[in-house]
C-alpha cells in the first residue's frame, strides 16, 4: 500500500522547506551603501569646464547672483559646495596631472560633491534638475543647453 499525501500537506511541507531555507543578513551597525563612482577624467576635463565653470555656478553670476551666493559658499548653499582652483589639464579626454587632483585638493571636492549630484539617471540627477530651475534660486541653463549632454555623457561612464 502507497501512501498518498493530502494536497495541503504537500503545500505545508514546501513552505516548511521554503521558509528554513530564507534567512536575512544582519547589516550591523556600519552598513554604508557605496557611492555610485563616476569617470573622474571625464568630470575633470569636461564636466568641471564646461558646465561648472562655463556657467559660473562656483561664484555665480555678478549680474544676476546675490555676492557669495552660488557654490563657492558652501554656507550658501544646500549640497554642492565647491572650491576655486586653477585649470585641470588634460590631453585627449585625460588628466595629465594628478597631483592637481590628488586626495585633499579643492579639485577632489569637487568631484566628490558633483558626484553626490549626479546619477545613472541624469534626468533625475540633481545636478540637471536643478540648474534647469527645479528647487533652484534661478535657471542656469535649459534642458535643450549643449551641456546636458556633456552631463549624459557623464551619467554613462
Amino acid at each position: 500500500m502507497t501512501a498518498r499525501l493530502v494536497p495541503s500537506a504537500v503545500l505545508g511541507i514546501v513552505l516548511a522547506g521554503a521558509h528554513a531555507a530564507c534567512s536575512t543578513v544582519e547589516p550591523g551597525p556600519n552598513f554604508v551603501v557605496e557611492a555610485e563612482s563616476f569617470d573622474a577624467d571625464f568630470f575633470f576635463c569636461r564636466v568641471e569646464p564646461e558646465v561648472l565653470v562655463a556657467k559660473r555656478c562656483g561664484p555665480g553670476d555678478p549680474g544676476q547672483d546675490p555676492a557669495n551666493g552660488c557654490h563657492f559658499n558652501a554656507s550658501a548653499v544646500s549640497g554642492m559646495a565647491l572650491a576655486d582652483h586653477a585649470p585641470i589639464g588634460c590631453d585627449q579626454g585625460r588628466v595629465t596631472n594628478r597631483a592637481q587632483i590628488g586626495a585633499g585638493s579643492a579639485a577632489q571636492g569637487n568631484l566628490e560633491s558633483a558626484s553626490l549630484s549626479m546619477s545613472r539617471d541624469v534626468n533625475a540627477a540633481p545636478i540637471f534638475l536643478r540648474p534647469t530651475g527645479q528647487n533652484h534660486p534661478r535657471a542656469i541653463f535649459g534642458r535643450d543647453d549643449p551641456v546636458v549632454e556633456v552631463l549624459r555623457q557623464w551619467a554613462q561612464r
